[in-house]
């Protein structure tokens, strides 16, 4: 009777183990496909973080960066393929310093007056597109000062970064990237253009009393002696002045409009939209005294900010 109850228990413990063996064949599998999921999951959180971070980082760069074209990298061009150390460059070390591989696109977006309000650079081409609002918030122009914002967005791959272990489960990451937009505003302000006239040509017979050669671009008041002798200085006296010299920190003159007005007792020549010809018919009669012309020039910028008015004040005596 012991030897049968002996032999039915070993037969129970026998039996036991087969069940979890068996078991343990049918739940495996999906442990550890839990298991790797649970992985994964963490890992492209860990890298969701750190895109995130790295978007932060490009637009505070971004934002903080000079608006003058002069100055290289500046906002105009800080994310153009051309220029030494841009903005994906030093994102994707920014990466490489937390362990990722480099950025497949970085994306920058401006609403300030300065060139390139888009500038896309691209490693190798992903689906990488802006999250958050369509558009930036308003910005520049219409009326100074008006505050402007960028918007940097980062994409990375996700494969090399995650481990592609769900692909034969149907969760395939070959073509997948994480994602980022951030939106700062910018820290630097537009600035007024500085407007200049220059005088150009004086004609012969004509005397201009301020010294050195030209053109003359120092002095905001003129003083011209007209000989007497009409065969040497004929009527009308013809001063050319442009304002090519006019300067801005954001925009190259050609983008720049200047507009041109004279006031005073003689007619002016043709103005244009860079330059005017101030014509001074002066009678024989001109009593020994000033005869006062000025020209006027006022420029303005992309952004609507126009440079205070410069007024140059001709002085105009015939020689006796």
């Amino acid at each position: 009777m012991r030897a049968l109850i002996r032999s039915t228990q070993t037969s129970i413990s026998h039996s036991r183990r087969g069940i979890v063996v068996v078991e343990l064949l049918l739940w495996l599998p999906v442990l550890l496909t839990g298991l790797m999921a649970v992985v994964e999951f963490a890992l492209m959180q860990q890298v969701n973080q750190q895109v995130t971070l790295a978007s932060r980082y490009g637009a505070k760069i971004a934002a903080e960066v000079t608006r003058a074209f002069a100055v290289s990298p500046n906002l105009g061009d800080i994310n153009q393929t051309a220029t030494v150390n841009n903005l994906q460059s030093r994102i994707d070390t920014f990466l490489a310093n937390a362990g990722l591989t480099a950025s497949c696109e970085v994306r920058l977006e401006h609403n300030s007056c300065v060139d390139n309000p888009l500038q896309v650079d691209t490693a190798t081409p992903c689906n990488c597109t802006a999250t958050g609002p369509a558009v930036l918030p308003a910005g520049e122009p219409p009326s100074p000062p008006a505050e402007a914002y960028v918007r940097v967005t980062v994409c990375v791959p996700l494969l090399g970064n995650v481990p592609n272990c769900l692909s034969t489960f149907g969760f395939d990451i070959t073509d997948r990237i994480v994602r980022h937009s951030t939106t700062y505003r910018v820290e630097t302000t537009n600035a007024a253009p500085s407007a200049v006239i220059r005088l150009l040509t004086v004609p012969a017979g004509v005397t201009v009393a301020v010294g050195g050669p030209l053109p003359v671009t120092t002095l905001p008041t003129i003083f011209i002696r007209l000989d007497v002798d009409r065969a040497i200085a004929p009527d009308p006296i013809s001063l050319t002045f442009d304002g090519n010299l006019t300067t801005d920190l954001e925009t190259p003159l050609p983008g720049l409009t200047q507009s041109w007005a004279t006031t005073g007792p003689f007619p002016s020549g043709p103005t244009t939209s860079t330059g005017i010809v101030a014509s001074f018919d002066v009678p024989d009669n001109v009593p020994d005294a000033d005869i006062v012309h000025t020209v006027q020039l006022t420029v303005t910028d992309p952004c609507g900010t126009s440079s205070t008015i410069q007024t140059l004040t001709i002085h105009v005596r015939r020689v006796n």
